[in-house]
């Protein structure tokens, strides 16, 4: 003994079923041991005609109890009565996993045992050599069809709007580490239907934000790997549900899966003009206004880049009070990269807005003229120089004029 408080529960005295010290251990005809309470309900009142351990077919329903183990509890019980902390010994991970995964074909236990695979893998959470049976392929499949609310051999098909079961299963979704190729296999299945659906959550579950936001860094992940043909075609609705998801400044991963989905998708069919037309730009200024974390910034700027690449974009972006000024504030403040898209955007809306003077004349109020110049002359990359450069050439005879047009920059 080494002194401490902690007691080693073991694993066999561990009901498979309900995961707990058995109070009355019996056996069936395979062999197996559990509670009484557990295997009779699973028997019983589940309707289940084989064992959960072996999967054998029962012929025989007879509970024998296990008196010895019972004896070898109950002395366990009394030797640490006084005990302050009880640990219990690793439990057989495959074995509960096909209790779990059995019990998931009875619709009336699918949600508990959604619980039961999610706690199990949290309370494992950084040891993959224990934890492997249930980061498997087979069981991110079992966990998107209930999602996408298809038929699986031996799972009844969901029907309606089963909200607590859906939101189960995208949530294991999201504790799973499938392979890249089973990922991508699974997603883009039946023409992209887990797209679909994972989409179709987020815009009827408008209530719901963690279900929303959940489903928003599985499609992440998805978008990652899928071919390009399934960033295409997705509905203007998804682009306002996803950008609802920004606005909500208390969900750092959401805003950060959003604004991943967002660089991922923004090149494929209609999609800039959607997620314009959705309100993505005035919400990015106002969030970029106000945030100093490094890799957000960075991902803010390079979402709105690509927007502005639109004419709808640069009328979105010229139309925010804030838009020149929160830009120009992050150059030199950010990140090299930081710099290199802020003036890309910057010079994107001023090229195409040479014959008007008030987009001039506010890039000049807000330092932009300034930064511009710090630019050129900082140790930044010679393609974001040149950028510069570039923008110094719009509208330089109307800056030229002006006081704050640095003197070393004048003709």
């Amino acid at each position: 003994m080494d002194g401490s408080d902690h007691h080693i529960v073991p694993s066999f005295f561990i009901c498979p079923i309900s995961l707990q010290i058995m109070k009355d251990p019996v056996t069936i005809s395979t062999g197996m041991t559990f509670d009484r309470e557990s295997i009779q309900k699973w028997l019983f009142s589940y309707k289940n005609i084989a064992c959960p351990i072996t999967k054998q077919p029962l012929s025989d329903f007879r509970l024998t109890p296990n008196s010895n183990l019972l004896r070898l509890i109950q002395s366990w019980h009394l030797q640490h009565a006084s005990s302050s902390t009880t640990k219990f010994a690793e439990p057989n991970h495959d074995a509960l996993m096909k209790v779990l995964l059995e019990e998931i074909k009875q619709p009336h236990l699918q949600v508990k045992s959604l619980r039961k695979i999610k706690s199990l893998i949290q309370e494992n959470h950084g040891d993959n050599s224990r934890i492997s049976c249930i980061r498997d392929d087979s069981l991110f499949s079992l966990a998107v069809s209930l999602v996408v609310q298809t038929e699986l051999p031996g799972i009844p098909q969901i029907t309606g709007n089963d909200t607590p079961l859906i939101a189960e299963a995208v949530s294991l979704l999201c504790l799973l580490c499938p392979s890249d190729e089973a990922l991508k296999m699974v997603s883009q299945n039946e023409n992209g239907l887990l797209i679909c659906s994972l989409s179709s959550i987020m815009t009827q579950y408008l209530s719901n934000l963690q279900l929303r936001i959940q489903a928003a860094l599985v499609l992440k992940s998805i978008f990652e790997v899928v071919d390009d043909m399934y960033k295409e075609g997705l509905k203007f609705e998804f682009f306002e549900n996803i950008i609802e998801i920004l606005k909500d400044q208390n969900s750092k991963h959401g805003s950060m899966a959003v604004l991943a989905i967002l660089i991922r998708v923004l090149s494929y069919g209609k999609n800039k003009e959607k997620a314009i037309k959705g309100g993505c730009i005035p919400i990015l200024i106002e969030l970029l206004a106000e945030e100093n974390e490094r890799h957000v910034c960075e991902m803010m700027l390079v979402v709105l880049e690509k927007l502005c690449r639109k004419a709808e974009g640069r009328a979105a972006f010229l139309s925010h009070p804030a838009g020149m000024a929160a830009v120009v504030s992050k150059i030199l403040k950010v990140s090299h990269v930081g710099d290199d898209k802020s003036i890309s955007l910057l010079s994107c809306v001023l090229r195409f807005c040479t014959s008007s003077g008030e987009a001039a004349q506010e890039f000049m109020e807000v330092g932009g003229m300034s930064k511009i110049c710090l630019v050129i002359q900082s140790g930044s990359n010679s393609k974001t120089k040149e950028k510069a450069r570039e923008i110094l050439g719009f509208h330089f005879k109307t800056w030229n004029k002006s006081p704050c047009f640095p003197s070393s920059f004048k003709a």
